[in-house]
């Protein structure tokens, strides 16, 4: 699986308990972006995985490559001064996200990547997955590739407020994986999931899952157009960074290795849970979950053509 994305520094602030009566508070560090979470996730899940887009200089960004080469996730980096961001995220005493505030380089700084070792890349992958803030231009030649290639394209919205939901990217994708809020800004309207992921199933994408947290998922597809909702898992929550990051890992890489959009979703919630209970944003118990790591035979091709 290659996964275009980014490279981020999560500090994560959290209750601590009181002590005299005051409110104590500790901070964590750890690796995110979710190109980084999804790489994490795919290797663990036992896929090959390969790693492209922006990174820095500095110690952050070395720490970051090493902790990825480190699991088997190859790399295809363009290093810039600015290529690694920064994310703070205050969490309640439940682990669920209060508030957050990210810094993230100019995706206009990545365009050069698109290139023959790029290319060389996307020729051999099992999936493309792609945050889809990135640089437009990028997106569309990667999608190109992709659709020269027989390779399944795959999006997770990202940097919305900075640039717009971008429906007319739809068409690029074959594969959409977005929560709620985020189909509401593509679609222009408020919607259940089920009614969300039909209206963008019909923009150009053969496959949507449209998650609504503990409310579970929807999966829905050019071959089995009745929307299927799945439950999420119930169990306690650690912290909730990086479960749709599992979810969509788990999904694309049981669905390119044979799995009914249905088995993938189902697959995609365990992953979820797993990582809703751990600390950090990639759990390492997806390792040692044996229907996560489940190898199947043959290999996902998208139905119908893609709109160009």
């Amino acid at each position: 699986m290659l996964v275009l994305g980014s490279l981020v520094v999560d500090r994560k602030y959290f209750a601590a308990g009181t002590l005299g009566g005051v409110e104590l508070w500790g901070v964590q560090r750890h690796y995110g972006g979710v190109g980084r979470n999804l790489g994490v996730n795919a290797a663990r899940l036992g896929a090959r995985a390969v790693f492209a887009g922006l990174s820095g200089f500095g110690q952050d960004a070395a720490d970051i490559e090493a902790d990825l080469t480190g699991l088997g996730v190859g790399l295809h980096v363009l290093r810039t001064a600015d290529g690694t961001g920064r994310w703070d995220v205050l969490l309640d005493a439940e682990g669920r996200q209060i508030t957050s505030r990210i810094t993230l380089p100019d995706p206009a700084a990545a365009k050069s990547l698109a290139g023959a070792s790029l290319a060389r890349a996307v020729a051999v992958a099992k999936a493309v997955v792609a945050e889809g803030g990135l640089d437009e231009d990028l997106l569309t030649w990667v999608s190109r590739e992709a659709r020269k290639n027989g390779t399944p394209m795959c999006c997770l919205p990202t940097r919305q407020r900075d640039f717009g939901p971008r429906a007319h990217l739809l068409p690029l994708y074959d594969v959409l994986l977005l929560n709620v809020r985020e189909a509401e800004a593509l679609t222009g309207r408020r919607a259940t999931p089920a009614e969300q992921a039909l209206r963008l199933l019909g923009l150009g994408p053969r496959v949507v899952v449209v998650t609504a947290g503990a409310a579970g998922a929807t999966v829905v597809s050019a071959e089995q157009p009745v929307p299927l909702t799945l439950p999420a898992e119930a169990g306690p929550c650690a912290d909730d960074t990086g479960a749709g990051d599992a979810l969509a890992s788990a999904f694309v890489v049981h669905l390119v290795r044979g799995a009914s959009p249905g088995e993938a979703l189902a697959l995609g919630l365990r992953a979820a849970r797993l990582t809703i209970g751990c600390r950090q944003s990639t759990c390492r118990a997806l390792a040692a979950d044996p229907a996560l790591t489940e190898h199947r035979t043959g290999r996902w091709t998208p139905p119908g053509a893609r709109a160009s």
